[in-house]
């Protein structure tokens, strides 16, 4: 009896520690990464961004060419030395034509950069101490005729605002994943400007989800037809006004082209105490090209002798008109500050380049001096 006690004791032990080694093991847990930390982020720690300097003053940058990333951030350490205080990261997103109802994220050189090739580019200029404005795009892949973003007119337009409330998500998580500092709805989307009943519930969600300022990006010539200003905090406007009727064959003087800058700055400034929000100016350039004081917006040189005076000329317009408000000093509520447009890590410039990258152009010089002065430096 005795042995036979002893016997079921030990069978009993020896099915206990087989079952233990058969059952199922509980999952580790995930390690905890910075990828993940910024994904949780997204629901509830979400850091704030840096607040914004006072006034902005940077380069626009387009991240359209990625199979060398290096090469934008090496652009961000020149715009740094440079005495930037800000960079805004230009990204695009792709529909057909402008009929296209679709709009998506096309992962190739030349066109979309991979989600880890911007976050990169985005990070690398906050370690830098730049502040970051985010400004997706939407450009056309197949454009019919003079087609653009501008002018587009989808067959429905239904579609195209639930694909472009998507790629928005898209970007919004990109934003907060790098604590990007402002993030623009949009950018120049001039037929879709009077459906507020689109933008408004757009801007609602974007807010819900981004803690940053936010902005939309307009023309020159349009900036009084959106009716959601006061949903953002900033009113974008990329300011290529002509500065002269003049064509090639004639020249306004320095004097004139810097009084035609004051009085577009005080139509801006007087829509902006109108609105109750401060103005960003998110893109000032010059093509280098004869007629970019008259047409500052028409960039295509096909065949066009390179001129860089007339960029050279704009940029000192500029400056002297606006001067006083882009100083280190408290700002007034009606200017947030300026981006030029652009810096091209691309292209080196020099008198063959008729684009708007200012490197090895005579429009350098103009920027990196009045830069230093305006740090005293």
């Amino acid at each position: 009896m005795h042995r036979w006690l002893i016997t079921l004791a030990l069978s009993v032990y020896l099915i206990s520690i087989i079952g233990a080694a058969c059952a199922p093991v509980p999952p580790r847990e995930a390690p905890i990464t910075r990828q993940t930390q910024r994904a949780e982020g997204d629901a509830q720690t979400q850091r704030s961004p840096h607040a914004l300097p006072t006034p902005i003053i940077g380069f626009a940058i387009n991240l359209h060419h990625t199979d060398r990333v290096d090469i934008f951030l090496r652009a961000i350490d020149r715009l740094v030395a440079l005495g930037c205080n800000s960079i805004e990261v230009l990204t695009p997103a792709f529909q057909e034509n402008g009929a296209s109802s679709e709009i998506r994220i096309d992962v190739r050189p030349g066109r979309s950069p991979s989600r880890q090739q911007l976050v990169a580019v985005l990070d690398y200029a906050h370690e830098k101490g730049l502040t970051v404005k985010l400004m997706p795009t939407v450009l056309l892949a197949n454009p019919r005729g003079n087609e653009w973003r501008g002018k587009i007119q989808p067959e429905r337009w239904e579609p195209w605002w639930r694909s472009y409330r998507e790629v928005m998500d898209y970007f919004i998580g990109v934003a907060i994943e790098t604590h990007v500092d402002v993030f623009s709805v949009g950018s120049e989307l001039l037929s879709t400007e009077k459906q507020s009943d689109q933008w408004e519930p757009l801007i609602d969600h974007v807010r819900s989800r981004f803690n940053g300022k936010l902005s939309y990006s307009t023309n020159w010539d349009h900036y009084q037809t959106p009716t959601f200003w006061r949903k953002l905090d900033l009113i974008g406007i990329n300011g290529y006004w002509n500065l002269t009727t003049l064509g090639a064959d004639g020249q306004a003087d320095d004097e004139q082209l810097a009084a035609r800058w004051t009085q577009i700055r005080d139509q801006v400034l007087g829509f902006s105490r109108a609105m109750g929000r401060p103005v960003l100016l998110t893109e000032i350039g010059y093509p280098s090209l004869s007629w970019g004081l008259k047409d500052p917006w028409n960039y295509v040189g096909s065949g066009a002798t390179p001129d860089a005076e007339p960029q050279r000329r704009g940029y000192r317009a500029f400056l002297a008109a606006w001067d006083d408000l882009l100083r280190l000093s408290p700002q007034p509520e009606q200017l947030a500050g300026v981006f030029f447009f652009k810096w091209d890590p691309y292209y080196n410039g020099g008198p063959d380049d008729t684009g708007y990258g200012v490197l090895g152009k005579p429009a350098l010089p103009v920027l990196e001096q009045w830069m230093k002065s305006r740090k005293g430096r």
